[in-house]
This record gives structure tokens, C-alpha cells and sequence, in this order.
């Protein structure tokens, strides 16, 4: 901690806070920057400004009393739920719950489908959750809380959910399977509809996480179409998550948990009376929470609609396509799987990807780093159109270098957050 970290006895005026705000976020990775490709969901300066704006004007209500003393707060999470279960192909009779992050989603859905299995499945006291090699972390944290055993693949043959291992580690205490669309490693989608098959037919939870991706694929599946089915639309899938605040561009703290049916929303939260102040009753984690993200969301997807999505997809598989070619033309790099949404991996066959790396972020890229395969990771977003030409001769410049010798890995770790 800094030396103006301590509690001090006398205040200090806004614009010396102000001037030391400013200076100690220039030392930060910029979050809107040609060079950065890490997690950073930008759209526009518009879609920035709207966020900005919109959260402003809600930045001090509290969410949690939406249905007392902000009904425009919950008019705007009744609307982002219904826009998001048209979204995701959810039946009648389908319900959404708004939650502040993809964590909580994945949160929820593992506790729904414990409770769901108390009444579903009495015989599985001690309850398990079978889950793909490449499941986020959150499942982990969850199950831990709410102990859940999770029962982890050892492998990701394809680069996709091991159905037939799955199937394998199914026992008489599993009550969830998971699957990803698309998980964070590789960025293809799992095979659904056959998780959800082996899901109906044991009579399992099957939970979606479609975090990264839930507010990008079915904008892509409408202008390509060439993954598997991934939704509620599919016969099994019992709940999925969907991130606003990624490539919804929404705001930070947003995102949803969509139940196929939504009398199951009883599985969700605590209602608590037996208190003097009344009842308390939320359907997630969180209690508190600013109405300026559900504005802020609200706002965006109103702007946007279902076109400007769609418009948004149309140029991010562009920009994905050049990346995607250039970096195939490079000999001996090699894309990891078939990704489906708008990030992916590369690898390098013969030489050490690792150094590759490095020389990228000598030359001030910013890049993201995963294993089973070592690779590069490359988040894209739309202040990457046009920026193409400058990082592939960038990374061909560093294959050459790895290749002669001139650069040799440091052995920076895969990190994902820390």
C-alpha cells in the first residue's frame, strides 16, 4: 500500500484526489487500446458514452428495492430478462433472473440444481457435478460454498466437452452436467445437444455456461450458422448464463441466469421473515446493488436492438477473419479447435510459442497466454478493425526472432486473474 493509503486525519480536497486518480490510472492497462487484447468488450465511443451516461443517472439507487421504491429499476431487469430469453430461444414459460456477474450466474445454477435435486433426486445426499476440462473456475468456487463435489475431465479431446467421459463419471450422486458455449480456453462450443441428450436420459441438471458468448453467438448463428445448437432451444438445457457486461456492452456488473422453466426460480434465492424488520427476498446472491448497471444494460440494448447486434457480429467476424488468415499464413502457427465467438488461441508447432510471446509484448502488445496447448490468446473487440497489419508483422517479426535464437522464452505463466 501506498503511503497515501493510511486512514488520515484530515481530508484532502477533491482536486489533489482527482490529479492522483488520474496519475495512478495511467500506470493501468488501458482497457480501450489497439495494442490490448485482453478481456475488454468495446463497441464504440457512442455504446461508452450511453454506459457512462446511464449508470450516472443510477448510480446511487439500490436495485434491491426495485419493487418498492424504484419501479423504473424493476421495469428495466423484467425487460433485459424477457430481451435475453428471446434471445437464448427459451420456451413458455421460461423465467430470467438478473444477477452482477458471470460468477454469480454460474453461482446460482450450481445452487439451483442442488436444491432442485433434494426434491428431484432424494438419494443423492452427497451431490456431485460432472463438468468439461475447460468449466470456468466459478463452478469450482460455487461447489466449495455449497458443497458440491466437482467432478473435473482430465482432457479436451477436439477441444470440445469428452461426451463419453462425461458419461463415464456420471454416478448416483450426480445431479448437473455443464457445458460451455464457448468456454474461455478455446472459444468452440461444446456439444449441447449431446450433453443434453446424456442429461435427459439420467435425469440430470444440465446448466449452459454461455457467459462469454451468450450475448455473441446468436448473432453469429444468424449470419453463419456453423456450431452446434447451444440454448434453450435445446431439449436438456435446464438453465444457461449469459454476460451483458462482455459482448452485450453493457456496463460492468450485469448479467443473467435463464431458467427453462421458471417455477424453478424457487431454487434461486432465500425469502427470510423471521426477523424484526420484515421479509427479506432476493432470487440471487448479491443484496445490494446500483441500478446504474440495469440501466446501463437496458439502455444499450435498446439502443442496439436485434440490427445493431447483428451489425456488431457482421464486422467482429470480419475483423476475426483477418486476424484469423493472417496469423494461418505465418509458418508453423497453428489456430487451436474451430472458434465459434470472437476470441481465439494460437499455437506454434517446432519452436517455442512462449518466446513468441514475449517478443509480442516487448513491442507493447498486450496478450493473453493458456495451456493444453501453450498459446497466445487474443480477445478481440471492434478497436481491433483495421489493426491487423500492425500485429502480424509484429508476431512475424517474433517468430523469426524465436526461430534464430534471438529471443528465448522467459516462462511467463498462463494466468487468467489473480
Amino acid at each position: 500500500m501506498g503511503s497515501n493509503a493510511v486512514f488520515a486525519r484530515e481530508g484532502r480536497a477533491w482536486d489533489e484526489i482527482k490529479a492522483e486518480l488520474a496519475e495512478n490510472i495511467a500506470a493501468d492497462m488501458p482497457v480501450v487500446d489497439p495494442r490490448v487484447f485482453k478481456p475488454a468488450y468495446f463497441h464504440s465511443d457512442e455504446i461508452l458514452a450511453i454506459n457512462e451516461q446511464a449508470f450516472a443517472l443510477y448510480l446511487h439507487e439500490n436495485a434491491i428495492y426495485g419493487g418498492s421504491a424504484y419501479p423504473s429499476l424493476k421495469r428495466y431487469e423484467e425487460e433485459i430478462g424477457a430481451m435475453t430469453l428471446e434471445l437464448l430461444n427459451a420456451p413458455a414459460g421460461a423465467g430470467c433472473t438478473v444477477t452482477t456477474g458471470g460468477t454469480e450466474s454460474n453461482f446460482m445454477a450450481v445452487k439451483a440444481a442442488r436444491d432442485w435435486a433434494r426434491e428431484a433426486l432424494p438419494g443423492a445426499d452427497r451431490p456431485e457435478m460432472v463438468v468439461p476440462r475447460t468449466a470456468h473456475p466459478s463452478f469450482d468456487k460455487a461447489a466449495g460454498m455449497l458443497g458440491v463435489t466437482v467432478r473435473r475431465m482430465a482432457a479436451s479431446p477436439g477441444y470440445v466437452a469428452d461426451v463419453d467421459a462425461m458419461a463415464d463419471a456420471i454416478g448416483p450422486q450426480t445431479v448437473m452436467m455443464v457445458a460451455s458455449a464457448p468456454p474461455y480456453p478455446y472459444g468452440q462450443v461444446d456439444p449441447v445437444p449431446e450433453l443434453a441428450a446424456l442429461a435427459l436420459h439420467h435425469g440430470l441438471w444440465l446448466h449452459v455456461d454461455g457467459c462469454l458468448g451468450g450475448f455473441a453467438l446468436p448473432f453469429v448463428r444468424e449470419l453463419r450458422g456453423d456450431f452446434p445448437a447451444f440454448d434453450l432451444g435445446v431439449d436438456g438445457v435446464r438453465s444457461i448464463s449469459a454476460d451483458i457486461h462482455k459482448y452485450g456492452f453493457a456496463a460492468k456488473g450485469v448479467s443473467t441466469l435463464s431458467l427453462r422453466d421458471a417455477t424453478e426460480s424457487r431454487f434461486l434465492g432465500q425469502a427470510f421473515d423471521e426477523w424484526p424488520a420484515g421479509l427479506y427476498s432476493t432470487k440471487s446472491l448479491a443484496g445490494s446493488r446500483t441500478g446504474g448497471a440495469l440501466a446501463a444494460a437496458w439502455s444499450v440494448m435498446r439502443h442496439l436492438g436485434r440490427e445493431g447486434y447483428i451489425e456488431n457480429a457482421r464486422r467482429m467476424l470480419a475483423i476475426k477473419d483477418v486476424f484469423l488468415d493472417g496469423v494461418r499464413a505465418i509458418e508453423g502457427l497453428e489456430i487451436v479447435g474451430r472458434p465459434d465467438a470472437y476470441h481465439f488461441a494460437f499455437t506454434a508447432d517446432g519452436y517455442d510459442i512462449g518466446g513468441v510471446g514475449d517478443a509480442l509484448e516487448e513491442k507493447g502488445w498486450q496478450i493473453g497466454r493458456a495451456r493444453e496447448p501453450d498459446s497466445i490468446q487474443l480477445m478481440l473487440n471492434r478497436i481491433h478493425e483495421g489493426g491487423a497489419p500492425a500485429f502480424l508483422s509484429d508476431l512475424a517479426e517474433g517468430v523469426d526472432a524465436v526461430k534464430s535464437g534471438r529471443i528465448r522464452s522467459r516462462g511467463a505463466r498462463a494466468i487468467y486473474i489473480t
